[in-house]
């Protein structure tokens, strides 16, 4: 990708208001000048060179023509840039065209001189006779100089926009690639979960088939309407914490199939909490690592209990298990598909704005917090988002 950006770069000022502020800036300097020459020479003012009206009119001149060569000078600024790594050439062409530029306007300002002068009658200048010649040699004597520094403003001034404008691009052009690989990452991510859980499914069920043939079937119901809850939930990263709950209860119910009603579950859930947004399939592969390290090989099965409340301007997650959990165990915690793929899902979407935590429950069994931030949903209701009875 190239990180230069060659489209040109206007000058900031339209012409048409530059060539209107031409006679407003040439009357106020014309004003001043003939107020400081009547102060300084008394005399002046009864000569047509020193009149208020031929010194107006020579400003106004000079100062039009001068706004109007700006956009000139920038437009060849604009063509030949000084880049790093090709710099001496583009160096040599503005010094040039700086020399040009300043005699250019240092003629002109003789030529509006003369012509104003002539205009009024002046028939002498200084002692001799009115002539260009003269004129020429004082504009060049006293404007040349800043007229080929102004050139060098501008330039400094076109390559000072241009660099703003290029870091400003790529600054947005790298926002655009890094939002583009946390959601593919996050893509990637949820389409990880998917299949994880489709598999544990397809293992329960088959256990199922031959020793609670209605059961399977029960269980495959099931199944299938969570599975078409979750592949129309794909579209989404974020899900209201409601419907994100609905899921879960699916699950769950899959689950006691196979615990053949041993499991049970408890939900504490703030009303204001249901509205508030959380990644979709949150909840669901934190109880399956609760159902599965918790009492998965307990015939008497286990509670698992979701817990949902604010703090602060943060939403609080819990999810726990009653089994026998690592409450006496201190190795270090393995995080499994289920957990690293949440903790790395929270990671993208709320970078520096969340918290997990997992470990043994107070009284026994295991469970993992996670806060979020407390964003409530906004967008409007689906008539069938989850497709699936209440």
């Amino acid at each position: 990708m190239n990180s230069r950006d060659s489209s040109p770069l206007t000058f900031p000022v339209p012409f048409g208001r530059l060539l209107a502020l031409g006679p407003l800036v040439g009357i106020t300097s014309g004003t001043l000048s003939y107020i400081l020459q009547g102060w300084l020479v008394p005399s002046m003012p009864s000569t047509p060179q020193g009149q208020y009206v031929w010194v107006v009119l020579f400003n106004i001149l000079s100062w039009t023509v001068w706004l109007a060569s700006l956009p000139i000078a920038w437009r060849v600024a604009d063509r030949v840039p000084i880049r790093d790594g090709r710099r001496a050439l583009p160096l040599a062409f503005h010094v040039c065209a700086s020399l040009v530029f300043a005699f250019l306007q240092s003629a002109l300002n003789a030529v509006f001189k003369f012509a104003v002068l002539s205009v009024a009658g002046q028939e002498t200048l200084l002692g001799r006779p009115l002539a260009f010649g003269p004129l020429l040699t004082w504009a060049l004597l006293f404007t040349f100089e800043w007229q080929f520094l102004l050139y060098w403003g501008l330039v400094a001034a076109h390559h000072a926009l241009r660099a703003q404008r290029e870091l400003r691009r790529r600054e947005v052009s790298e926002a655009r690639l890094e939002a583009r690989l946390v959601e593919s990452q996050l893509e990637s991510l949820q389409r990880q979960l998917n299949p994880h859980f489709f598999f544990n499914a397809l293992n329960t069920l088959t256990g199922l088939v031959h020793r609670d043939p209605h059961g399977a079937e029960s269980m495959l119901v099931r199944l299938g309407d969570l599975l078409r809850a979750v592949f129309r939930s794909q579209v989404q990263q974020e899900v209201p914490l409601s419907r994100e709950l609905t899921l879960l209860e699916q699950y769950l119910d899959i689950q006691r199939v196979r615990f053949a009603g041993h499991l049970r579950s408890a939900f504490d859930i703030d009303d204001e909490a249901r509205g508030i947004l959380v990644p979709v399939l949150l909840l669901q592969p934190l109880a399956e690592n609760a159902i599965k390290h918790g009492f998965g090989g307990l015939a008497v099965g286990g509670t698992v209990s979701v817990t949902a409340r604010r703090f602060g301007d943060q939403l609080e997650l819990r999810v726990a298990d009653d089994g026998r959990g690592r409450a006496d165990d201190r190795r270090p915690i393995s995080e499994g598909i289920g957990l690293g793929n949440t903790r790395q899902r929270l990671e993208h979407l709320y970078p520096g704005a969340h918290m997990m935590s997992a470990g043994p429950a107070g009284e026994g069994g295991f469970q993992v917090t996670i806060r979020l931030p407390w964003r409530r949903d906004v967008s409007e209701p689906l008539d069938d988002a989850l497709d699936i009875p209440a």
